[in-house]
């Protein structure tokens, strides 16, 4: 029996092609990150406040995410123009997903809606329902329970512990 023979090779589903290499989206992916979060970190630092603290102050939360970013984001260019990441393991663009991608827009901006006219339990409770189905969860433990525990728990978060209100 000759080595070849015994080596399984994996098949790909019918009908589900892998995506192109594609080096130009991943360097224009990282460039925009890198465009973003640099103005992020750098509107941060204008953050107007009325009585300098030398500790945590409103810029600190907004700025470290921004300089992590640009450190991740350069991170991102540096790997997409030396060594650009094999996509072997995604699928190409689909119909389906093109769908999902705008059922998912559209029930955004409803959430965004409907979030002062109803509350953020409510609202939030439906939209992780709405997006959980689009994405194929079924079952009463992906339509009911995880919906209700991240909800419960963002309240619990920010509401009652950080005392942030929603």
């Amino acid at each position: 029996m000759d080595a070849s023979a015994s080596q399984v090779t994996p098949s790909e589903p019918d009908g589900v092609t892998p995506a192109p290499t594609s080096r130009p989206l991943e360097i224009a992916s990282a460039v925009g990150a890198l465009v973003f979060l640099g103005a992020l970190a750098f509107l941060a630092r204008r953050i107007e406040v009325r009585a300098e603290t030398g500790g945590i102050d409103p810029r600190w939360w907004p700025e470290l995410l921004g300089t992590v970013g640009v450190v991740l984001a350069l991170a991102l260019l540096v790997v997409a123009v030396v060594r650009p990441m094999p996509r072997d393991d995604l699928e190409s663009s689909t119909h389906r997903g093109f769908v999902r991608l705008g059922l998912t827009v559209a029930i955004t901006a409803a959430y965004l809606v409907a979030w002062p006219l109803v509350g953020f339990l409510v609202a939030t409770a439906l939209f992780l329902v709405a997006v959980t189905a689009v994405f194929g969860g079924r079952g009463w433990g992906a339509l009911v329970l995880f919906p209700a525990i991240t909800t419960g728990f963002i309240h619990l978060l920010f509401d009652v512990l950080l005392e942030v209100p929603l």
